[in-house]
């Protein structure tokens, strides 16, 4: 199955203070962590292509290959779903399963990674959302069918929204970490002082 993992990396950060993907987190950029896991994992997928959405040229730089830049993404999510869904990817045409993962999670590991992404694929979800107890989080996934509805997103509204809609369509992933939905909004309390 071709899927297009979308990384988003194009954020504001305007409750951290500073750029956070760029924010050192055990001594890696915060937007590296995942972004590392997620190439590993497209490299042993043939089918997977991984597209990175940015505003900042030093991920764009990092990762030329992979990226697209979106100066838009200013303006909200939506503007980053968008560029992530018309990207030109490596596969051509168009996937069949867009996969959207965040750029400020850098605790959600390879292993839960690739196993919600193994999962959505075998069992051909339309929907797809990782779940903890109560909790709701990223990443998600859309089949091509969701394409025009990503696309008619607007401001910052993600995915979510469609989400939202089609309840009885969506297949949960069980996580059983929580720390991996972990997202990082503010500058960690140990490093404040």
């Amino acid at each position: 199955m071709r899927i297009r993992i979308i990384y988003l990396a194009a954020g504001n950060s305007r409750r951290f203070g500073e750029n956070k993907l760029l924010y050192e987190i055990d001594g890696k950029q915060m937007y590296r962590h995942l972004l590392e896991r997620l190439e590993r994992i497209a490299g042993r997928h043939p089918e997977w292509e991984l597209i990175v959405v940015s505003q900042y040229e030093e991920i764009i730089d990092t990762f030329p290959e992979l990226s697209v830049y979106c100066e838009e993404s200013v303006k909200g999510a939506s503007f980053s779903v968008r560029a992530g869904v018309l990207a030109e990817g490596k596969n051509g045409g168009c996937p069949e399963a867009y996969a959207f993962f965040v750029a400020d999670q850098p605790y959600f590991t390879e292993r839960s990674a690739e196993a919600f992404l193994e999962y959505m694929e075998e069992r051909q979800a339309e929907l797809g959302q990782v779940v903890c107890g109560e909790r709701v989080g990223n990443p998600t996934w859309f089949a091509k069918k969701y394409r025009e509805e990503l696309l008619d997103l607007s401001g910052d509204k993600g995915g979510r929204v469609i989400l939202k809609r089609n309840l009885g369509r969506v297949t949960s992933f069980l996580i059983e970490e929580e720390k991996e939905l972990e997202d990082i909004d503010f500058v960690p309390e140990r490093e404040m002082f």
